[in-house]
């Protein structure tokens, strides 16, 4: 399942939930079927898609409680560098990426790194391989 974002010429389709159909090669886009009416389909970017996946929750001072509970990302804000995670208990929360682990195999793009040798790898897309 994937969610969609930073739609502009359809901006009431952002937020949606839906699964990935195809992918067009030559136009590099993938088409989606929204969730919430089967007939209804999409073309969109990779950038405004965003994977419906599931992970670790870590070092939340204020809720300990949560720490090693598996929460679902429904969508990242890059403008606050936060990623909308759906709680357990079905609430929603803003986290920051230091209090998320994204499980192996979940596809990403790098954002973050700071040192001069690795700044060349951030906006690049990557596969988590693990954690430590």
């Amino acid at each position: 399942a994937v969610s969609i974002s930073g739609l502009r010429a359809a901006p009431e389709q952002n937020g949606k939930s839906a699964k990935v159909v195809s992918y067009d090669a030559e136009r590099q886009r993938y088409t989606v079927q929204l969730d919430e009416a089967e007939s209804e389909q999409l073309s969109v970017k990779v950038d405004n898609l965003h994977l419906i996946v599931q992970v670790e929750l870590v070092d939340l001072a204020g809720s300990p409680h949560l720490n090693g509970a598996k929460g679902k990302v429904l969508s990242y804000d890059p403008e606050s560098s936060r990623y909308h995670v759906q709680l357990p208990d079905g609430r929603l929360a803003s986290l920051s990426p230091a209090n998320v682990i994204l499980g192996p195999e979940t596809r990403c793009t790098v954002a973050g790194l700071e040192s001069a040798a690795a700044q060349r790898h951030n906006g690049t897309r990557a596969k988590v391989v693990g954690y430590d």
